[in-house]
């Protein structure tokens, strides 16, 4: 097996705290971050030296790296560069593990998605959140069935400012329209998903969508219906006065709360029981990019590569449609077959089967 060799595009925060260390991860002689470029001069040889990849070359522009001797691209660039970057990279002949969002248009995503299949490579998107213990544990403990048939779940994940002030000092990209950054982008775009990972599918949206300090959404509210019945909601916020965050999932049997250990799981059947679980104690699951270079390697997994950062972009179209329009909106998901359209009519229908419950919620 031949040493996969991966050219990496954009050298900002994601890229240094969570593409090169999930890399290192990965033994050199697998694979291995040979080339980067990133559009600010001088900036690629700065973060090749500091990350301290000693066998990546520094291109001077993004048709470089793509004529290099890769055969992956990491795309870790602002939103609005995902699908023309992901385009040119697949048009090149080089697998592509993209950022999240995959794309701002489920119809850009579709056209991603096509062009990978047509030539044979994989597309997988960076849904960072579920390869995080904590989150995958929580996903483990719920399919045990210890809280029993699921029935409600709320969210709540704010902050006093947005990531260009915290996380990431002077990303602008994030909070400007041109670049299509949000709230819903950054942060729905991971926890919507690990909501419909827990709950089910998702069959119907409500949203508001509010911009308090900033051009784009920096207030999101969301509530779910999901088709098993189960219902769920999202709180989101950049500006908050006191940052906050909680997850709770409650079952017909007990519920699972995010704690600032772990988990408390609290079981009212069949006997009342507690169960802590220390977030030190959750064993690490294979990363994102260990996955990207087992399926460049010709393994099979039993979803599709695109499928769910796929399913998150529909969550995050369906929330800002749901915020526009003031009325019930449905993701329009994509079946794995490659239709385009079956899932988005099966949408349609629920869409009509709970109109009369969209206009009560809207009158409320």
């Amino acid at each position: 097996m031949a040493k996969i060799r991966i050219g990496l595009i954009g050298c900002g925060q994601i890229a240094r705290c969570n593409h090169v260390p999930e890399m290192r991860g990965i033994s050199s002689d697998v694979a291995e971050i040979t080339a980067v470029y990133d559009i600010q001069p001088g900036k690629g040889e700065r973060f090749v030296e500091e990350m301290e990849l000693k066998n990546a070359v520094v291109c001077k522009s993004e048709q470089e790296l793509l004529k290099s001797r890769i055969d992956a691209v990491i795309i870790a660039t602002p939103n609005c560069f995902h699908y023309p970057q992901t385009i040119a990279a697949l048009k090149a002949g080089k697998h592509v593990l993209v950022e999240k969002p995959m794309a701002s248009r489920v119809e850009d995503a579709d056209e991603m998605i096509d062009l990978a299949e047509k030539k044979g490579l994989i597309l997988q998107v960076n849904q960072s959140l579920r390869f995080i213990p904590l989150y995958a544990e929580i996903k483990k403990r719920i399919d045990s069935g210890v809280i029993g048939k699921l029935i409600h779940a709320r969210c709540i994940r704010a902050s006093t400012c947005s990531p260009d002030v915290g996380w990431s000092k002077g990303a602008t990209w994030f909070v400007q329209k041109k670049y299509e950054g949000s709230l819903v982008t950054d942060i729905a775009v991971h926890m919507a998903d690990a909501l419909q990972w827990y709950m089910g599918p998702v069959a119907g949206i409500q949203a508001v969508n509010r911009c308090r300090d900033h051009e784009v959404p920096d207030n999101v509210n969301v509530l779910f219906d999901y088709a098993n019945g189960a219902t769920g909601v999202l709180q989101l916020s950049w500006t908050f006065p006191v940052g906050c965050g909680a997850l709770e999932i409650y079952g017909e049997n007990g519920v699972l709360k995010t704690t600032a250990d772990g988990l408390e799981i609290t079981k009212i059947k069949p006997e009342k029981e507690t169960i802590l679980v220390k977030g030190a104690d959750i064993p690490a699951p294979e990363n994102s990019h260990a996955l990207f270079v087992r399926r460049v390697n010709g393994e099979q997994t039993p979803d599709a590569p695109w499928e769910i950062g796929r399913s998150a972009l529909a969550l995050c179209c369906a929330i800002n449609e749901s915020s526009d329009t003031k009325a019930l909106a449905v993701p329009k998901n994509r079946a794995v077959c490659g239709c385009k359209t079956t899932c988005a009519e099966k949408g349609k229908k629920k869409s009509s089967a709970t109109s009369g419950r969209g206009k009560r919620s809207k009158q409320a």
